[in-house]
């Protein structure tokens, strides 16, 4: 006697996107302070493999039927026919940020993403989530002082940011090689906030707030192929593509004036610019990634995003195209899944270094970091945590204003279920 197939992944799936797509933008629960941020949309996120921050990130060629590889659609196919893969990430951020006379420290904690996928057919699987794609957040101050003693205060703040949920999916049309497109709704709010008082009798304090809430689809296309050479052995060469997407842009501008003494603003401009345009670039990716032994798997990666065609209408667009290289390793113990436990377990490290679109003083603006992380299996033998460190460093001072140091800390749960089997019964 046959049961019918198992469709608890397909509602869990259905279920999981309309939570995702009722709740709160991922940048309302973060609070973070980065004065870079204050440019363009935000600190960048998008294209961000945290699952993989062990390893520099790479994501072009990697593909897995454990990890649901976002980045890389075409990456989809890799998972089993007869199961369910959901990850999820949370990163705590701590840094500190260095200038020629003054030092603070921060931290925040931000979600990194929420992925699912599951197979159609043999040929065709699906993948959906959320995940960030800017994050905005500064709190700078500036104090001057003029010749006849009047001291002027500048107080500028930001908040927000941008965030997408993503649908997508992959074939495979012939062979190894693998297709993919992920279509992602992208939205969200940018604040701006700027503030100039000053202790002079009669000096009115003003204030500027700037409100741009963003929204609109995306498309990303990805290809995998792989070359089998053994059992233990083979290659895959990915790559990915975005093109140039508009999204619909309303923004609100607000000046307001408060007298000394006075507890309240007044309005005195209020403008709105309804259905403009804001332009997010098209990008580049290309990466390989491949087992070398029954033990150890490797990859490198490189992206480039053409941010030298970004347009942001009333707001600085003069930015450069941003780049970023990667590489990891990965050891495993041992490859048989019902081994001791710290046999199962699975350790990676990595490397990565890339060019921000903000230039500072005509210098480009320079990251590089060096990760660790590992793997460990709880419960079920394919199901675990994800656990990665990351130190990074942006800027310096002989070059910058600003140097920034950058601790992360990667938790994420990863869940493989063997769903959607018929069972046998005699």
């Amino acid at each position: 006697m046959y049961r019918p197939i198992d469709m608890r992944p397909v509602l869990a799936s259905i279920m999981i996107l309309i939570v995702l797509a009722v709740m709160p933008p991922i940048q309302a629960q973060n609070r973070i302070n980065m004065p870079y941020s204050m440019y363009g949309v935000g600190e960048i996120r998008f294209n961000h493999f945290y699952q993989n921050k062990g390893m520099g990130g790479i994501s072009q060629g990697f593909r897995s039927n454990m990890r649901v590889n976002d980045v890389n659609p075409a990456s989809y196919t890799a998972v089993d026919t007869t199961s369910f893969v959901f990850d999820a990430t949370m990163v705590s951020h701590f840094y500190r940020q260095e200038t020629e006379v003054v030092r603070q420290d921060a931290d925040y904690v931000s979600l990194g993403n929420i992925s699912i996928a599951f197979p159609i057919a043999r040929w065709w699987a699906v993948g959906a989530g959320l995940k960030p794609y800017s994050l905005m957040g500064y709190n700078i101050r500036n104090i001057e002082q003029y010749d006849d003693d009047m001291i002027v205060q500048y107080l500028y703040k930001g908040s927000g940011g941008l965030s997408q949920l993503f649908v997508g999916t992959a074939i495979n049309p012939v062979g190894n090689l693998s297709l993919g497109v992920n279509a992602s709704y992208v939205f969200g709010k940018l604040n701006r906030e700027a503030t100039v008082s000053a202790d002079g009798a009669g000096i009115h304090h003003t204030n500027k707030l700037e409100t741009d809430h963003a929204r609109g689809w995306i498309l990303g296309f990805g290809l995998q192929y792989e070359f089998l050479f053994s059992e233990n052995r083979n290659l895959i060469v990915g790559a990915t593509y975005g093109h140039q997407d508009d999204i619909k842009l309303n923004s609100t501008e607000v000046l307001r004036r408060r007298i000394p003494g006075m507890n309240f603003y007044d309005t005195i401009h209020k403008s709105e610019h309804i259905d403009k345009k804001l332009s997010l670039p098209r990008y580049y990716g290309a990466g390989i990634y491949g087992r070398i032994s029954p033990n150890w798997s490797a990859g490198l990666d490189y992206q480039w995003q053409n941010w030298e065609d970004f347009s942001f209408p009333n707001r600085q667009s003069n930015f450069h195209n941003s780049y970023h290289v990667a590489a990891g390793v990965e050891y495993r113990p041992t490859v048989e899944t019902f081994s001791r436990f710290f046999h199962r377990m699975r350790y990676t490290a990595g490397f990565r270094y890339g060019q921000s679109y903000v230039y500072q003083e005509n210098d480009p603006l320079n990251e590089f970091g060096i990760s660790f992380g590992m793997f460990i299996p709880v419960r079920r033998p394919l199901s675990g945590l994800n656990v990665g460190f990351e130190y990074s460093q942006r800027g310096s001072l002989d070059n910058h204003p600003m140097k920034e140091n950058f601790y992360r800390l990667n938790i994420g749960i990863n869940v493989y279920e063997r769903w959607f089997i018929r069972r046998r019964f005699f």
